[in-house]
C-alpha cells in the first residue's frame, strides 16, 4: 500500500525548518569535540608525547560512533513504534545535555582517571543520541515531502549537518582568535560546548510545534505499525542495510578528511595557526553546504544513482591528490582551491544518497532501516576515520597517506551503488 496524502504547506514548512535546524545543532554539538581535540587532549590524556594524547582523544571521538548503532536500534525501533516526533525531541535533548556537560567536566589534574572516564561516558551518550537523530530527521522529512520533491526536502537534514560543521569550525576559529594558548587550555575550549545549551533549547522549541507525519498516522489507523521493526528489517532487507552502510562509508570517510581530520592535519602537520585553519575550513564548509539542496533537487529530476556514482568516482580519484596538494602548498592561495574542490563533492553525493535510504524501506521499518544503515557505516568511516588517518601518517611517515583511506571508502561505495536500484520515482510504501 502507498501513501498519497498531501502535507499542508504550513506543516511542511515547520517540518523543513525543524529538520534542518535539528541536524545543524546535532552536528555542531557532535563535531566540536573533533575540532578541539588537540587542545583538551593533554588535559584528559596527559602524555609526554602530544601525538599520543591527540590519538587518545580521537579514539574517544570514535567511541561516540561505536555507540551510534545502539542509538539507531533503540530510537529507530521506538520511532517506528510510537512515532517520529517524540523520538526527535528525545534525541536532541540527550545530545544537548551530554554536549553541554562536556563543557563542565573536570580535567585529569582535577579528578584523575575519573575525568577521561566521564569524557568517554558523555561521548557515548552523544553517540547514542546521534544514532537516532539524523536518521529520524531524514525519515520524517521524506515522509512529509511532496512525492516529486523528496530529493529537495530530503537534502535539508544533510544541509543542516553541513551548516553545523561550518558553525562549529567558525566558533572554534573565533575562540582561537580571541584567546591565547594558555586561555584556550585553561577554559576557552569549554565555551563552544557550553553554547550547546541555548542551541538545544531553541531546537526543542521548534520541534515541540511538530506533529507526526501523515504516513505514520495512516499506519496507526490501519494497524500497520510493527512491534519488531529491528527483526523485520534484518529479516527482509538485510542486504539493503549492508549496501547502504557501504554507501555511508563512501560519503563520510572522504568527507571527514576535510570536515574533521583536515583541521588537525593542518595544525599538527603543517603547523598553521589554528585561528586561520578553522576560519578557512568554516567558510569552505559554509559555502559548499549551500549546494546540498541544489543537488537534492537535481536528484529529483535526473535520478539519485547517476549523481551518487559521479560523486563516489570523484572521491576515489581525488582523495590522494588532495593531500599531495595540501602538503606541497606553501600558502593559502594554493591550499584553499584544493579544499573547495574536494568539499564540493560531498553535496553531489549526500544531496541524494540519504534520501534514497528512506525511500528504500517501507514505513513500518523506515526509521530503523535508515538508522541501522547510516550508523553502521558511520562507525568505520566517521568514527575511526580521523584516528586511522593519524595512525597512517605515524606508521608510514607519508603525510598524504590519509588520502588512501578516502579512496578505499569511495571504492566500497561504488561497489554498493552498482548493485542498488533507483528510487526517485517510486511511491513510499507502508
Amino acid at each position: 500500500m502507498t501513501v498519497t496524502t498531501r502535507t499542508p504547506n504550513t506543516t511542511l514548512r515547520r517540518a523543513a525548518v525543524a529538520s534542518l535546524a535539528g541536524s545543524a545543532v546535532e552536528f555542531y554539538e557532535f563535531t566540536i569535540y573533533g575540532f578541539l581535540a588537540v587542545v583538551f587532549a593533554p588535559l584528559f590524556f596527559p602524555s609526554s608525547d602530544p601525538t599520543a594524547s591527540t590519538l587518545a582523544a580521537l579514539a574517544v571521538f570514535g567511541g561516540g560512533y561505536l555507540a551510534r548503532p545502539l542509538g539507531g536500534i533503540i530510537f529507530g525501533a521506538l520511532g517506528d513504534r510510537v512515532g517520529r516526533r517524540s523520538i526527535l525531541l528525545a534525541t536532541i535533548f540527550l545530545m544537548g545535555g551530554a554536549s553541554t556537560l562536556i563543557g563542565v567536566l573536570p580535567t585529569y589534574a582535577q579528578a584523575g582517571l575519573v575525568a577521561p572516564l566521564l569524557l568517554l561516558v558523555m561521548r557515548i551518550l552523544q553517540g547514542v543520541s546521534a544514532g537516532g537523530e539524523f536518521a529520524g530527521a531524514q525519515t520524517y522529512i521524506v515522509e512529509m515531502a511532496p512525492e516529486r520533491r523528496r530529493g529537495l526536502y530530503g537534502s535539508l537534514p544533510v544541509f543542516g549537518a553541513g551548516l553545523g560543521f561550518a558553525s562549529a569550525a567558525l566558533v572554534v576559529a573565533l575562540a582561537y582568535a580571541s584567546l591565547d594558548a594558555d586561555q584556550m587550555r585553561e577554559w576557552g575550549w569549554r565555551a563552544p560546548f557550553l553554547l550547546c545549551l541555548p542551541l538545544t533549547l531553541a531546537c526543542l522549541f521548534l520541534r515541540l510545534r511538530l506533529e507526526d507525519s501523515p504516513e505514520f498516522k495512516a499506519m496507526v489507523a490501519d494497524a500497520k505499525v510493527t512491534r519488531t521493526p529491528v527483526r523485520d528489517v534484518l529479516r527482509t532487507q538485510w542486504a539493503d542495510v549492508i549496501r547502504m552502510a557501504f554507501m555511508t562509508i563512501a560519503v563520510l570517510g572522504p568527507s571527514f578528511l576535510v570536515k574533521v581530520y583536515m583541521g588537525i592535519h593542518l595544525v599538527t602537520v603543517k603547523d598553521l595557526p589554528p585561528a586561520q585553519v578553522y576560519t578557512v575550513l568554516g567558510l569552505v564548509l559554509l559555502a559548499t553546504a549551500l549546494l546540498f539542496p541544489v543537488m537534492g533537487k537535481l536528484g529529483d529530476r535526473r535520478g539519485r544513482l547517476p549523481i551518487i556514482k559521479v560523486g563516489y568516482a570523484a572521491y576515489l580519484v581525488l582523495s590522494v591528490p588532495l593531500f599531495l596538494v595540501v602538503n606541497a602548498s606553501t600558502n593559502w592561495w594554493q591550499l584553499i582551491p584544493a579544499l573547495v574542490v574536494f568539499a564540493v563533492i560531498e553535496p553531489v553525493v549526500a544531496g541524494s544518497v540519504y534520501t534514497s535510504f528512506a525511500e528504500r524501506f517501507p514505513g513500518r521499518v523506515r526509521y530503523t532501516g535508515t538508522a541501522l544503515s547510516f550508523n553502521l557505516g558511520a562507525i568505520a568511516a566517521a568514527g575511526f576515520g580521523p584516528y586511522i588517518c593519524g595512525q597512517l601518517i605515524a606508521s608510514t611517515g607519508w603525510a598524504a597517506s590519509p588520502g588512501l583511506w578516502g579512496s578505499l571508502c569511495a571504492l566500497l561505495g561504488l561497489v554498493a551503488v552498482l548493485r542498488s536500484r533507483e528510487t526517485s520515482q517510486v511511491e513510499l510504501a507502508r
